[in-house]
């Protein structure tokens, strides 16, 4: 297996904002959509000068008050159309943070994230006292940032407009977010959800475990197309507190298997994968498989085939894939077997990047048989942007 030709494009790059952590999606006209997270980057009051700095390849900003979800449309070649990119209302007290993708059978288009609430920095001090925790600095971000919860929201007219965010349920066994006044709303979401034959879908989320501390994967799950939505499972936990599993992307194999790719902490950066034959009401035991980087995208082919994505942040930094069919047709294989992505050839896309804050890649297929792969990168003057390698695979 592999490929016959990668084409590079940049989807979005602007001077004055910070782009990353995209998904996207292919609609049944053949258009795609990349959402993506769009944070200031206050680096252009400078001039042109910053850009001469070496500081700007190792420029990491994954805090802001005025973070929010844009949506980019391209068209059935993947390449940009010439409109603006769509800015997402934001929710009335929280910044968006990443975005997950998934257009459902009957073309609804279901949008999935996590936000973070900012707290002026003076107040930081007598909220810790009260038992809150804050991420971020005054040097830094300027605001601290107490985490807000995972939600979904939904469109009906191809974008255009959406549903406000609808928090998920509580985790089971969570300590509040704030105690008595709001719960843990699902952790942090980011990572491929499926749409099931019979309709239900399945979204995952992380957060610490309050057992060891480590990450911890959890599984929910809606009957009724994003409507509202129900804890369903742990899926990944270490009770040792030695391994954590975050950033969890779900596949749905023609053979009825749904499976899962982690990100990884405690492992050595390698991808550990989880499987349920019961639509994730349970699960198998965890397993650390070959494959290095993170987070992972795993995104079915219209052949059967699997392609499964993640960003290499180790020397040469840039985007890894492995193609691979996971429910047993390759010659030999007569049963379902998760070896096949250990096996399976690896394809690199980029190799090139300058730093090794890039990644979090999410493939679609093109009409043509093509697939796109979206990622964020820096340039040459250290500015992340939206790119895409357009593969043609064999």
């Amino acid at each position: 297996m592999g490929r016959s030709r990668i084409e590079h494009r940049v989807l979005y790059r602007d001077p004055q904002f910070y782009a990353s952590f995209p998904s996207a999606a292919t609609r049944a006209d053949g258009t795609v959509l990349v959402a993506f997270r769009r944070a200031r980057d206050h680096r252009w009051l400078r001039g042109a000068g910053w850009s001469r700095s070496t500081a700007g390849f190792n420029h990491i900003d994954h805090l802001d008050s005025r973070s929010q979800t844009v949506l980019l449309t391209l068209g059935p070649d993947g390449a940009p159309r010439e409109e603006e990119p769509l800015a997402l209302p934001p929710d009335p007290q929280a910044a968006d943070q990443d975005a997950s993708l998934l257009v459902l059978r009957d073309g609804r288009i279901l949008l999935a994230g996590f936000c973070w609430y900012p707290v002026p920095a003076e107040d930081g001090q007598a909220l810790r006292e009260l038992g809150l925790g804050l991420a971020g600095s005054p040097l830094k971000t300027g605001d601290l940032y107490l985490f807000w919860g995972g939600y979904t929201r939904y469109s009906d007219d191809g974008g255009r407009s959406w549903s406000p965010h609808r928090f998920l349920p509580p985790l089971p066994g969570h300590p509040d977010i704030l105690p008595g006044r709001r719960p843990m709303h699902a952790g942090a979401v980011r990572g491929r959800a499926v749409e099931a034959p019979d309709g239900t879908l399945l979204q995952t989320s992380y957060t610490h475990h309050p057992q060891t501390g480590s990450y911890a994967s959890h599984l929910y799950a809606s009957t009724d197309r994003g409507e509202s939505w129900q804890y369903r499972s742990l899926i990944a936990f270490d009770p040792r507190g030695k391994a954590g599993f975050c950033e969890t992307a779900l596949h749905l194999t023609p053979g009825g298997a749904l499976l899962a790719f982690h990100r990884t902490t405690g492992l050595g950066d390698h991808l550990a994968t989880s499987r349920s034959h019961d639509l994730g009401h349970s699960w198998e035991g965890w397993e650390v498989r070959d494959m290095v980087g993170h987070p992972y995208d795993a995104c079915p082919l219209p052949d059967g085939r699997v392609l499964l994505c993640g960003g290499y942040r180790h020397a040469p930094y840039g985007i890894r894939g492995r193609l691979c069919d996971p429910d047993g047709r390759a010659p030999g294989m007569t049963a379902f077997d998760m070896a096949a992505f250990d096996t399976a050839e690896e394809i690199v896309l980029r190799a090139d990047g300058p730093a090794p804050d890039l990644g979090y890649p999410w493939a679609t297929p093109l009409p043509d048989g093509r697939v796109l792969v979206a990622y964020y990168i820096c340039d040459g003057a250290g500015l992340r942007g939206i790119e895409a390698s357009v593969l043609a695979l064999r």
